[in-house]
């Protein structure tokens, strides 16, 4: 079944960092297809990224290719899976220009069976509706896009303003797992704008789109590499045949972040070292 990943730049770049571990893992099947639309991202140029210098698989079909750019696609062609990497945010206030004009077209292009949504959140962000009844660090949607044939309805019948704080969710889209600590999703999420234009599109109807999986972490911004390993163990429980990763691999840009370097533990001329 073919799958479209897309990553989320929110709370402690979670998503960026799973998605580097997958496409890095899995290196020997990845392949980078092409960049995309960055007009409405931050500006962002870097070296090409790598877990060994002497083999990089993730672009050796792309020769010419010398820099990594803000939006980037791959694809594992073993198990039918598209992968973007996002590396830089969206401009404030642009996120519906991105959707409708990057994203929703993306999804039209490829025709995916499965869009699958990696999202993080911190525990300060007040526009998350946040359930009390788990604890659990994960909340895990689906959204059954071929089952819904009126989308003016479900969006009209299935917002409510909910008594903590003002904040309008909608409990229609998304079926959220009884673990997940979340029960909906709130008009000012990213998510909430992301389905709407999509589900306004054409793609519903023209497509083979059958659902929207969103997978929204809770974390702690700091040091989150255990955080991003976590969400990819999360990955082959939610589909048949994606692979269990059983040795995680950083790309050398992690080297000295994301607690990598050695703890300082002496001194030098009055410096640690």
């Amino acid at each position: 079944m073919s799958t479209l990943i897309i990553p989320f730049v929110s709370a402690g770049n979670v998503p960026q960092l799973c998605t580097d571990l997958l496409l890095h893992s899995l290196r020997e099947e990845f392949r980078f297809i092409k960049e995309l639309n960055s007009k409405w991202l931050h500006a962002f140029l870097g070296p090409l990224d790598y877990a060994d210098k002497n083999d990089n698989p993730l672009y050796s079909g792309s020769p010419s290719k010398r820099y990594t750019t803000p939006l980037e696609l791959f694809y594992n062609k073993k198990r039918d899976t598209y992968v973007i990497q996002q590396r830089s945010p969206v401009f404030e206030g642009h996120e519906n220009e991105f959707c409708k004009q990057v994203l929703v077209p993306l999804i039209q292009e490829l025709a995916p069976k499965r869009v699958l949504i990696l999202d993080s959140i911190s525990p300060f962000e007040s526009n998350v509706p946040v359930s009390s009844n788990t604890e659990s660090r994960f909340s895990v949607g689906t959204c059954a896009v071929s089952s819904i044939d009126d989308v003016a309805r479900e969006f009209a019948e299935g917002l409510h303003i909910s008594k903590e704080g003002e904040l309008s969710v909608n409990k229609n889209l998304f079926s959220f797992t009884a673990q997940s600590f979340q029960d909906g999703i709130s008009t000012e999420q990213f998510i909430f704008k992301f389905i709407y234009h999509l589900l306004n599109s054409v793609v519903p109807m023209s497509s083979s789109l059958d659902s929207v999986i969103y997978i929204a972490m809770s974390i702690n911004e700091g040091d989150n590499n255990q955080d991003a390993q976590l969400m990819c163990e999360m990955l082959p429980q939610l589909w048949d045949g994606f692979p269990k990763i059983t040795k995680f691999t950083a790309p050398v840009s992690w080297n000295g972040v994301y607690g990598s370097r050695p703890i300082p533990d002496g001194y030098d001329e009055g410096l640690y070292v």
